[in-house]
């Protein structure tokens, strides 16, 4: 199988920089957004019409055919959130870790072209103590014709993690599969000094759906799962 340093991307970067402050400043206490009627996300394989909207605690996507259902007490903020959390000291975006090497670190954010970020939610305000944030993303796969499924697709991820230094904290586990309602799921687990991260995935139109948890509390992946379970992945 073709390596591919693309889909490493959101596997390695998500959990040191989900929890990441710039500076020691105050924790920001801004008014978030409770809907957005465009989830946030930068310019990727994903045009901005087809990255779904969110009405209440519903995010839709019609081009991937789903729709999830978050609790009422989490955070969906707007496109201006992670701008406005940047200028208080708090970078949420996803970029390589400083601790790769650094033909790595170029590679990795050289592959964010192929990334496209579709919604981020909070369980708590960002800058809180063992927050849980969920990201939903695509991943353009049609440089890698040979990743059929999620198993694929996760197998490789394990590929590539092979083929670079990672971090020497970092942990990966065996490629697994669950069945939440009515999907059935690949997924696959990390862990760092930064947290924990569940990492679920389908394949569909040759892009692989990653929705990923970084966490540290295992009630946030009971909740994670259970909004998988409930969801909605048949949407005509």
């Amino acid at each position: 199988m073709k390596k591919s340093i693309g889909v490493v991307l959101i596997s390695v970067i998500a959990v040191s920089a989900a929890f990441t402050q710039t500076k020691a400043r105050p924790k920001p206490r801004p008014k978030p957004t409770p809907a957005a009627s465009k989830p946030a996300g930068k310019a990727a394989p994903v045009s901005e019409l087809e990255k779904g909207y969110v009405v209440g605690r519903t995010y839709t996507n019609g081009k991937f055919r789903f729709e999830i259902v978050f609790p009422d007490t989490w955070l969906i903020p707007d496109d201006d959130f992670e701008a406005y959390m940047k200028s208080k000291g708090y970078d949420l975006s996803l970029r390589a870790p400083d601790s790769l090497a650094p033909q790595d670190k170029a590679a990795v954010n050289k592959a964010a072209k192929n990334v496209t970020v579709l919604l981020t939610a909070y369980r708590s305000l960002p800058g809180t103590t063992n927050n849980a944030i969920m990201r939903v993303s695509v991943e353009d796969l049609s440089a890698n014709p040979q990743i059929k499924d999620a198993v694929d697709y996760f197998d490789a991820i394990r590929a590539t993690f092979k083929a670079i230094k990672l971090p020497v904290d970092f942990q990966y586990s065996e490629t697994q599969a669950e069945k939440l309602g009515t999907m059935q799921f690949a997924y696959l687990d990390t862990a760092s000094s930064a947290g924990k991260k569940r990492m679920y995935a389908t394949v569909r139109d040759g892009f692989a759906i990653m929705f990923t948890l970084s966490y540290t509390a295992d009630d946030d992946l009971t909740t994670m799962r259970r909004i998988l379970e409930e969801g909605n992945f048949n949407l005509k």
